[in-house]
This record gives C-alpha cells, sequence and structure tokens, in this order.
C-alpha cells in the first residue's frame, strides 16, 4: 500500500476529515423575552436546558455577559418562541462573516470583520504511519495506544480540525497539507528538499530537534505547537509557549507580596536534581529555609522530616520544585493529611507543566494545601466548552484531551489573527486573547516571536482559580 494510500486509509480510519458543509445563517426574532436571575453554580448550559433554548439563543440576547463565569443575581434575558428564517449561502467568495474575538482591556466580545478569506496551512507531525499494521484493526488500536507521538498527533490534528469546521461556519477557507515527520531526522531532510514558500503558516514538527532541523533554511512562519525548550530561535519564529523564566518570575512576584504581607512563615523547599537553580532561588528569599533534596534513586519525602520541620499557629509554606507526577502525588497527599486546625500549610511551585492535572493527584488534597503554581493552560468547562466538547465527541468518537483543546485554541488563535488583520505582526497591538483553556498575547522579541501569557492557577477546595483574575475582581 502507498503512502498516499495509508495516508487515506489512516484518516478515513480516524475520521479526521469533514465533508464540505452547507453555510447557513439564521434570522431569528423572538415573541417575547423574560428575566432569569442566576441561581449559585448555575451556568449558561443549564440555564438554556430549563427554557429548552440553546446556548447561542442566550449569548446572542445577552452580548454583555462573560461566558466563562455567571455572576450570582445576576438577570438573564430569555428569548422564548423565536422564529427562525434560514437561507443557505455556499459562496464563500461573498463579504466573510464576522467573529468573535476577546479582548484584553475589559475582557468583553467584539465582533471583528475577516479582512483575508483563504488560509494555506501546513501541520508537521510525526503521525509515524509506517510502523502501524492495517492489516488489523486490533493490532491498529494496539499500536496505537503504544506510539505516543502518534496518538498526540491525531489528537493535535482533531482539534486543528475543529477550529477549521468553526471557522469555514463563518465563510473562511483553511487548505490543510498534512506532512508525516515519522519522527526522523532524514524524513525531516527529505521534506526539507520541498517547496513549502506558499503557506502561510507552517505548523510543527513537534519535537525541537526535528523543528530546529526543518526550520533552518525556511523563512515562513513556523509555529512551535506544545514545546519551548531547546526550541532555535529565528525571528519567523512562533513561540507559542512562554518561557519558564516568565512563569517563574510571576510565582517570584506573588511570594514577594505576600511575603510583604505576612512576616512569620516557615519555609520548606522540596526540589529535585533539575530544579535545584529554582530551588536556589528560593533560598535566597528564604535563608533560614531547610531544603530537602529528591534525587532520581529516591523520590521519596519522610513526612517525619516535614512534620518536625512545621510550625504551629504560624504560616508554613512549602515550595515543590519537579514536574515528577509521582513526587508531585505523594507530597501534595502528604502535606494535606499534616494540616490541622493548628497547622497552617500552602503548597507552591515556580515549575510550568499540566503534570498537576493527573487523575492520580487529589483536586481535593490540592484544594486543601492551596496550591500555587503557573500553567499554559486552565481547566476550564463552561458553556463554551461543553459546545466544543459535545461536537469533538460527535465528530471523533472520543473524548477531548489536553492536546485537542490546545490545538484548537491554538489554531483559531493563529488563524484569526491573520484573517482579521491580514498579517500576522499586525495582530500584536489586539492585545492578549482566550479561548476555551488557553490564552496568547503575541510580541516581536528581539530572535522570535513570543506568546507573553500563560496562567498562575491557585487550587481552593475543588475549584481551580485564575490567580489573577480572582485578585482582580
Amino acid at each position: 500500500m502507498g503512502v498516499k494510500n495509508i495516508i487515506s486509509f489512516f484518516i478515513l480510519l480516524f475520521s479526521l476529515f469533514l465533508n464540505g458543509q452547507t453555510i447557513k445563517e439564521n434570522v431569528i426574532q423572538y415573541d417575547s423575552i423574560i428575566s432569569h436571575e442566576v441561581q449559585k453554580k448555575e451556568t449558561l448550559f443549564s440555564i438554556s436546558k430549563i427554557y429548552g433554548i440553546s446556548v447561542e439563543d442566550l449569548l446572542e440576547a445577552n452580548p454583555n455577559i462573560k461566558i466563562d463565569k455567571l455572576k450570582r443575581k445576576s438577570i438573564l434575558n430569555i428569548p422564548l418562541k423565536k422564529l427562525v428564517k434560514i437561507t443557505a449561502n455556499n459562496d464563500v467568495n461573498e463579504e466573510l462573516d464576522s467573529i468573535l474575538v476577546i479582548t484584553e482591556k475589559d475582557n468583553s466580545l467584539v465582533s471583528k470583520k475577516f479582512k483575508r478569506k483563504v488560509l494555506n496551512v501546513a501541520l508537521l507531525a510525526p503521525l509515524k504511519l509506517n510502523s502501524i499494521v492495517l492489516d488489523s484493526v486490533d493490532l491498529t488500536k494496539k499500536t496505537l495506544s503504544e506510539l505516543n507521538l502518534t496518538t498526540i498527533s491525531i489528537n493535535f490534528l482533531n482539534g486543528l480540525k475543529s477550529t477549521i469546521t468553526e471557522l469555514e461556519k463563518h465563510g473562511a477557507k483553511i487548505d490543510l497539507s498534512i506532512y508525516d515527520t515519522e519522527n526522523s531526522i532524514n524524513k525531516i531532510k527529505e521534506l526539507k528538499a520541498q517547496d513549502f514558500s506558499s503557506f502561510d503558516l507552517v505548523i510543527g514538527p513537534f519535537i525541537s530537534r526535528n523543528f530546529n532541523e526543518f526550520t533552518e533554511d525556511l523563512d515562513n512562519l513556523i509555529v512551535s505547537p506544545l514545546v519551548s525548550n531547546g526550541i532555535k530561535l529565528k525571528n519567523n519564529v512562533i513561540q507559542t509557549i512562554s518561557p519558564d523564566t516568565l512563569k517563574r518570575k510571576s510565582i517570584y512576584k506573588i511570594i514577594d507580596d505576600r511575603i510583604n504581607e505576612i512576616e512569620d512563615q516557615c519555609a520548606i523547599i522540596i526540589s529535585d536534581l533539575n530544579n535545584i537553580s529554582s530551588a536556589n532561588k528560593l533560598l535566597e528569599k528564604f535563608p533560614n529555609a531547610e531544603h530537602l533534596k529528591i534525587d532520581n534513586e529516591n523520590l521519596f519525602v519522610d513526612p517525619k522530616i516535614t512534620d518536625s520541620l512545621m510550625g504551629t499557629n504560624k504560616q508554613n509554606w512549602v515550595f515543590l520544585e519537579t514536574s515528577n507526577s509521582n513526587v508531585i502525588s505523594s507530597v501534595t497527599s502528604m502535606l494535606s493529611s499534616q494540616k490541622n486546625n493548628k497547622r497552617k500549610i500552602k503548597l507552591y511551585s515556580t515549575v510550568s507543566g499540566e503534570n498537576y492535572e493527573n487523575p492520580n493527584i487529589s483536586l481535593d488534597k490540592l484544594g486543601n494545601i492551596s496550591f500555587t503554581y503557573p500553567s499554559n493552560s486552565k481547566p476550564n468547562y463552561n458553556d463554551s466548552f461543553k459546545i466544543f466538547y459535545d461536537s469533538y465527541v460527535d465528530k471523533f468518537g472520543n473524548e477531548p484531551d489536553r492536546i485537542s483543546v490546545r490545538a484548537r485554541d491554538l489554531t483559531m488563535d493563529l488563524f484569526l489573527r491573520i484573517l482579521v488583520y491580514k498579517r500576522f505582526e499586525n495582530s500584536f497591538n489586539h492585545g492578549e486573547t482566550k479561548y476555551l483553556q488557553n490564552k496568547f498575547n503575541y510580541v516581536a522579541g528581539p530572535n522570535s516571536i513570543l506568546n507573553r501569557s500563560f496562567y498562575v492557577l491557585e487550587h481552593d477546595d475543588l475549584e481551580v482559580l485564575d490567580y489573577n483574575s480572582k485578585n482582580e475582581d
């Protein structure tokens, strides 16, 4: 079976590509509109079910509300008895529809017209199709479950396809070309010989080694979608993951502010060998702190030691400098059990990562110790996410994971910036944009285009809060 046939079969097997759809325009009128007072824990989704209308109806009737959080006792307009006139429009060459973009200034939704109609995009991902046995569905599923890079690539591609579907409903046309890098330097060199000059954006490769090899002589805008460490910076490289240095600075600033507020703290620093430098920085702030080092052979922290180091009737600040999920799970469980009425414990980390969003790590225990840390994304399951979730499951037959959501948010932002502002660099003055679980604010750095946006998350009971938004309210 040839490479083209393999790709075609692969795409068909996982329903990654959608058939063309007719774009429809709804002209909506309402016989009556009533008011609804928002109750505790109500969402747009739950309210829409009460009245038998859609979330889109609510958003249209209430253009000034924040879709990610409804304020208790706020009043919503509820449109009833709607009359819908449907007109078809298949000509994408007509003036393009507007799209909703969130602004930085007041976090409100504003309508922006598209200035471009078509984008030409390339995706380079380690699908590793040559290692998949196609003669048996069971063997194929087994292979995919074992090939982490392949499953990541599929999930990313699914998220990207979700973006294309959404934008095409607004009249945009995204031409996507997919290249399998096979996670091979030789394959990367082979792909480099092809002409990529016609692409508005090149997304990938995913791995820093492959990315650096491929981008060496490329002049297009090229996107590093999932990694920042190890990427060779160039003026045409879009670094979508904020650097660790920025994230650590934000946590240091929070710590400094709290030091000024609370004078008497008891500090404990727990770090692995990969994060000694951040541990040393914390020691500068807390010279009397105990530093517990974790090596690769011993991932265990003795609870008797932490128990003996903590004070009563004072703030005990523990800094956990590691990305090892096993260490995180054991330390957070231990600290949660050591907290009591006379012993206050708060956990911090300057290490960014989604390892804290792990099923083996209890949200209840993280909330009990008010864990604060930087993250590229924020768990968010609001009404907009539920709409995306249902659509994703319907198209692909499985739930979207963090990679799928990131792919959707990232590509939605990249494509919108070019569609709305014609050139990517023209969008920088727009400010910060927020989507389902990710946010972006690009600036032109000396060596690359850099996303400076990220979250500082704080656990409070079972909730995961945006620290900065919480403290601005």
